[in-house]
């Protein structure tokens, strides 16, 4: 779509929030596809376009970037779900009176067929973008439920070893209160699916599902790749040549790794079997990175030492 998101709305470039919302309110009930049904397809495209210039230009952020890129490169660097994301279309359509059964058909509930997606934030927060605008309902065939996505962020202790969360999700058919079982393992962008959790059905269809994108908060220890894991260890520059051990963490205690006489801290230490739970079996390993250790103030026979080591070739 080239046309200028302003022009779509018919609204100056500086705007307010509340003449964006009553343009894309008017235009809304004018372009609805169920107030022309002489040429729905039309319609149906006008309706999208005016939602996703409401979309960007409703969002402060992504309103500053479209202004300061242009509409080419604006769009080269978000997706459709980024342009609807965050997006608040529930409070104006249900003013229009789409909401509940019509406002999950509107987006998605197609003839016989699975709806689209739409996305809600967890806890009571705003409906969102992500919509898969989809086929807009009708017809006399079963309606399939709408499908719902939402996300959920979880702690990195909570991915390796699993967790329960329960979601609160505000709709356009009511609240939904479901207990999602995270499994062990899990990486940050995994998409689960919890089966008939998601829109009501009509006319003898199927519920829609529930996909919750997960999310994994960093941990200041660990670093992951796949099912391996990546951590840190400080070893005196002594332990270095002359060997010995030291505590290296692991997800459950320490343990005390063998250093050898001479050896090298570029060369990572390989651990089996200590990493992340794999979803058929097994772990993966974890590797360990010698950081060599140098006091922050060395006293005088730390130096004196070190001058020796120097002249030796140390």
């Amino acid at each position: 779509m080239a046309k200028d998101y302003y022009e779509l709305l018919g609204v100056p470039r500086d705007a307010t929030a509340d003449q964006l919302k009553k343009a894309y309110r008017k235009l809304a009930k004018q372009w609805h596809p169920d107030r022309n049904p002489g040429d729905k397809g039309a319609a149906e495209t006008k309706f999208k376009e005016i939602s996703e210039a409401y979309a960007v230009l409703s969002d402060k952020d992504k309103r500053a970037k479209y202004d300061r890129f242009g509409h080419d490169k604006f769009h080269q660097a978000y997706s459709n779900e980024d342009i609807f994301r965050g997006a608040n279309f529930q409070d104006i359509l249900r003013d229009m009176g789409i909401g509940g059964d019509i406002f999950s058909a509107l987006f998605g509930g197609g003839r016989g067929g699975r709806g689209g997606r739409m996305r809600f934030e967890t806890s009571g927060g705003a409906m969102g973008g992500d919509f898969d605008f989809g086929r807009f309902g009708g017809g006399g065939e079963a309606v399939n439920g709408q499908d719902y996505e939402t996300e959920v962020t979880i702690s990195f202790r909570e991915a390796i070893s699993g967790c329960e969360r329960l979601l609160n999700l505000q709709t356009g058919q009511g609240p939904i209160h479901v207990t999602v079982k995270i499994p062990e393992g899990v990486e940050s962008g995994k998409k689960l699916r919890v089966k008939g959790k998601g829109g009501k059905a009509g006319k003898g269809g199927q519920p829609g599902d529930l996909y919750i994108l997960v999310h994994v908060a960093e941990d200041p220890v660990f670093k992951r790749e796949g099912f391996d894991l990546h951590v840190e260890a400080q070893v005196r520059y002594s332990t270095l040549i002359l060997g010995g051990s030291l505590p290296a963490p692991t997800l459950s205690v320490e343990r005390l790794i063998k250093i050898h006489p001479g050896s090298n801290p570029s060369k990572l230490i390989r651990m089996k079997g200590a990493g992340v739970p794999k979803p058929k079996g097994g772990h993966g390993d974890l590797f360990i990175k010698l950081k060599v250790y140098a006091p922050d103030s060395p006293t005088e026979d730390q130096k004196r030492v070190a001058r020796d080591m120097a002249e030796e070739g140390l």
